[in-house]
């Protein structure tokens, strides 16, 4: 069975947002020398059968001079001396007993997480890997994993050398926190420090444990609702409180906690384009939302976000989130037993731009940077696109394969221009074939969720 709805309602706020950065998208990678893994330690943790013996010393590609440029470049944000990947690919004795399994990721590209389909838009810091890497993947795999020579190894990166150009304000979470279970949502309320209208420009995350840090979420609180925030916070005697799809709650509707800035392992540190920045008033607050995953860590956390601020930029930016507001009052069935469950939104957003007169006037066109879209666990597929006056269409976000894990805000190359009597339209679908009950609309885990979020500004 497959349902369709169609409404001319919608979502529209102003903000500021980004999963990795309104400029999108992902990984930064590094490596550092420390914490060498013994060959015995290392195969016998991949599993391997080999009895400690490793490859052959040379062949037509080689961990050295081959493979390590590509896992230099597309991989050691995540697998790395700390991180939060299973395992470290930043020495030979580290990658070569994943070898099998390296190749297969590669193959099916799941390796490196990347969400977006190749044929829609394009995007900055895209880890696809090229024709030709996945060439000298599959051809070090083929022929068991040459080492050779170590002195053709590239120079070492730094994985602490991302940075913005500059940090004005850094937020922390206020103390240490131990996460529970394999995953633990958790949003810590910090205190917004200014005491005069300011524009985020620029934000980047540290994560204290990288090794159970898997994402982060930093959200706008305005003043009016930062009572209802405190009494969730105030709830919980632990440090923050339980969140999951959202900064928590049942005050998380759609202009409760908007997206300020987000994260995940791999993710650059990101000025957000030039001469726009994000509003926050004196007596905001901002919710972390982090998701801590302890498969390749433990231990207690303090993760902090740096922000570039400024007190005026030539264009505010105002984020759009875009739903059927009708789903939100349970009007989005994901029926039991179906494995393709469709909801469709689209509507003409310059109409009711009447919410957002101090940023940009009803019937205006406007440009788009990036996209970003949110399911929970059920999604399966996603598409955004721009259905034209003239009849065209320009895709800007399409998501063959969901995956709540790796969920990431996507800068397009070039901005794309919205204009009045354009649509803009929105498609979700799930799998709820193995559940026993219908799925709606929610906050919590079971429930689901379809949403887009676009960094966007007036023209120029």
């Amino acid at each position: 069975m497959r349902r369709t709805r169609w409404s001319t309602l919608f979502v529209l706020a102003t903000a500021c947002g980004s999963p990795t950065s309104p400029a999108g998208g992902d990984g930064t990678e590094g490596t550092s020398a420390a914490g060498d893994t013994s060959t015995q330690d290392t195969t016998a943790t991949a599993g391997d059968s080999s009895g400690g013996a490793l490859g052959p010393d040379d062949g037509t590609f080689t961990f050295y001079r081959d493979l390590l440029p590509v896992v230099q470049t597309r991989c050691i944000g995540c697998h790395s001396d700390g991180n939060i990947a299973p395992f470290s690919l930043q020495r030979y004795e580290d990658a070569w007993p994943w070898r099998e399994a390296i190749g297969a990721a590669v193959a099916a590209g799941t390796m490196p997480p990347w969400l977006p389909g190749p044929d829609c838009n394009s995007y900055a810091h895209d880890p696809t890997l090229s024709d030709d890497e996945r060439a000298i993947v599959q051809g070090w795999v083929d022929e068991d994993g040459p080492r050779g020579n170590p002195d053709d190894a590239p120079a070492p990166i730094d994985p602490g050398a991302d940075a913005l150009p500059r940090v004005d304000l850094t937020l922390s979470s206020p103390e240490p926190y131990t996460p529970t279970g394999t995953d633990d949502y958790r949003c810590f309320l910090l205190d917004w420090p200014m005491d005069a209208p300011a524009f985020v420009t620029g934000f980047h995350t540290r994560p204290g444990n990288p090794s159970i840090v898997h994402h982060v979420i930093a959200y706008r609180i305005t003043p009016d609702r930062v009572a209802q925030y405190e009494a969730l916070d105030a709830a919980d005697p632990a440090a923050g409180y339980t969140c999951f799809g959202g900064p928590g709650g049942d005050v998380t509707d759609p202009g409760a906690g908007l997206w300020l800035g987000a994260w995940a392992p791999g993710g650059h540190a990101s000025a957000y384009p030039e001469g726009t920045g994000l509003s926050m008033l004196p007596g905001s607050k901002v919710v972390l939302q982090i998701h801590y995953n302890q498969s390749a860590g433990s231990g207690s956390d303090t993760t902090a976000v740096e922000l570039m601020v400024d007190d005026s930029v030539e264009r505010e930016a105002f984020m759009l989130l875009w739903a059927d507001i009708d789903w939100l009052s349970g009007n989005m069935p994901i029926p039991a037993g179906d494995a393709d469950v469709e909801h469709h939104f689209a509507y003409d957003p310059t109409r009711v731009m009447d919410f957002l007169t101090d940023v940009i006037e009803p019937d205006q066109p406007f440009l788009l940077y990036s996209a970003a879209h949110h399911m929970h666990l059920l999604g399966s597929t996603a598409r955004h696109e721009i259905q034209r006056g003239d009849g065209s269409t320009t895709c800007l976000l399409d998501i063959p394969r969901w995956d709540f894990s790796w969920q990431s805000f996507y800068g397009f190359g070039e901005p794309v221009r919205f204009d009045p009597g354009d649509v803009l339209s929105l498609s979700c679908h799930w799998d709820n074939a193995a559940g026993d009950a219908e799925v709606n609309w929610g906050e919590g885990t079971s429930d689901e969720m379809c949403l887009g979020i676009y960094y966007a500004t007036p023209l120029p």
